[in-house]
């Protein structure tokens, strides 16, 4: 099973390597890029492409990151409250059912029981 994984990662770099070789074989004509501040002249295409994709993930990335952190966040404050409320129900089924009175006899309760 190792030796089958290797292979198929080993097939899956070189199909990578080879489509990459292409893409920048097919794609090495010179652009100009302008941007607000400026402009750049001769860059290739097949690099403006890879910088555009490497930023959109970054900042896809980033985004995620955010999201997240926040979700952990949330999750921690739920976890805290379900342990405080669980210590709650812990301490109250722990309580005596009967109150004793000081010298140790049951108390009895005011309420009707028959009505």
């Amino acid at each position: 099973m190792i030796v089958l994984r290797r292979i198929v990662t080993a097939v899956l770099f070189v199909g990578v390597l080879v489509f990459g070789w292409r893409f920048a074989h097919e794609n090495s004509a010179s652009v100009t890029v302008s941007y607000l501040a400026g402009q750049y002249e001769g860059v290739a295409l097949w690099l403006l492409v890879l910088v555009s994709f490497g930023m959109g993930v970054a900042l896809t990335s980033i985004f995620a990151l955010f999201g997240r952190a926040r979700a952990g966040l949330i999750a921690r404050r739920y976890r805290k409250t379900v342990a405080a409320l669980e210590a709650e129900v812990h301490q109250l089924r722990n309580l005596p059912l009967v109150a004793e009175s000081a010298g140790g006899a049951p108390v009895e309760s005011d309420r009707d029981e028959g009505a």
